[in-house]
């Protein structure tokens, strides 16, 4: 009987300790997967937030992009409005010596080239005056100051206008409608520009 109640005894604490390893088994078992639970977690939200930061950097660049984009094609579509009314202008003058009032706008431009250099002259020099030929007519019966110092050679091929320079030829005087407008070309791009980003605005 003694020697069966010690077996007996001995299988109890067995089992017990079976029992108990398989409690702490379990134990194990359920905090690791919970950690395992908690890290796949955080690294879900962690994944989701780089997400989300790799997509609001990209969103912005994007939008940075397509404001760049409308900006220069903005810039492209002023530039091109700015060369039509150039291109515009530039045909104008060509065709200005049909109009009724070329023979004054033409005696103005003669004197105003007489007029700026004279200051510069030495005495009894003269001054020299380039025309077109096809002026020839219309200079011939004009008023022209300083006459009797002035000669005029009609060499020229331009729009309208004249060409002036002392008789050593180191005083010069350019007052062509070509040479004119190209003086007044950087101040009229400017203010096309401004214009054209007005109107931009406004509309």
């Amino acid at each position: 009987m003694e020697i069966q109640a010690i077996i007996d005894g001995i299988f109890d604490a067995g089992q017990q300790e079976i029992a108990s390893i398989q409690n702490r088994s379990k134990s194990q078992v359920k905090a690791i997967r919970d950690q395992a639970e908690a890290e796949a977690n955080e690294q879900k939200i962690r994944i989701l937030k780089d997400g989300r930061i790799r997509m609001n950097r990209s969103k912005a660049v994007i939008l940075q992009r397509a404001a760049m984009q409308a900006l220069q094609m903005h810039a492209n579509a002023r530039q091109s409005l700015i060369i039509m009314v150039l291109n515009s202008s530039e045909e104008v003058i060509k065709q200005i010596r049909t109009q009724p009032n070329y023979l004054a706008i033409l005696q103005k431009l003669i004197k105003d080239a007489i007029l700026a250099i004279i200051p510069s002259l030495i005495r009894d020099q003269k001054i020299i005056l380039h025309l077109d030929e096809r002026d020839v007519e219309i200079v011939e019966a004009m008023e022209i100051p300083e006459k009797n110092r002035v000669e005029m050679k009609f060499d020229l091929n331009c729009s309208g206008g004249c060409e002036a320079h002392s008789e050593d030829g180191l005083v010069r005087v350019l007052n062509t409608f070509e040479s004119r407008f190209e003086r007044a070309l950087p101040k009229i791009q400017q203010d096309l520009s401004v214009f054209f980003e007005e109107k931009t605005l406004s509309s």
